[in-house]
């Protein structure tokens, strides 16, 4: 079976996991996921339609931080916070998007110590010292890795 064949069906495989792991978040079975995933609603810059998206964070500072070469992040709009799904509870956030390596050294380290799934997801892992792979996390900013910052409006998480 060609890469092309199977495309469409893990397509549709992760396209269902999403729809299940969006519906959990949503309701009081939300602890399943909730210590690792939350959903980030953007608006289609070109649609208008709404795109909720399941993605892993870590928490730092009082920040949602997500690692990601997700699409989505390209319907960010400037000024506009977006609309998250945290632990049960809608709640707005500004954001920053952040792709310097400098930075995105210490928040991989962080986002990897917290939720090690995500590094086998996004290329990146830790050395035995426990810091960045940086030869790891420069082969994915490559491919269009960042991180998004999330700065929560509602302080009553």
């Amino acid at each position: 079976m060609s890469s092309s064949t199977r495309a469409p069906a893990q397509s549709r495989l992760q396209r269902s996991w999403d729809a299940a792991v969006r519906s959990t978040l949503r309701t009081r079975l939300h602890r399943i996921f909730s210590g690792k995933l939350l959903i980030i609603t953007v608006v289609g810059r070109k649609t208008g339609r709404e795109y909720a998206n399941p993605v892993g964070y870590a928490t730092h500072e009082g920040d949602l931080l997500v690692g990601t070469a997700a699409r989505w992040r390209r319907n960010l709009r400037d000024g506009e916070p977006v609309r998250v799904t945290l632990r049960g509870k809608e709640i707005d956030a500004d954001w920053e998007v952040i792709t310097d390596e400098e930075q995105l050294v210490e928040l991989y380290r962080i986002i990897l110590e917290q939720n090690p799934v995500h590094g086998r997801f996004a290329g990146i892992s830790l050395d035995a010292d426990g810091s960045v792979n940086r030869t790891e996390l420069r082969t994915a900013l490559g491919k269009g890795t960042a991180v998004v910052r999330l700065h929560p409006r509602d302080e009553s998480r």
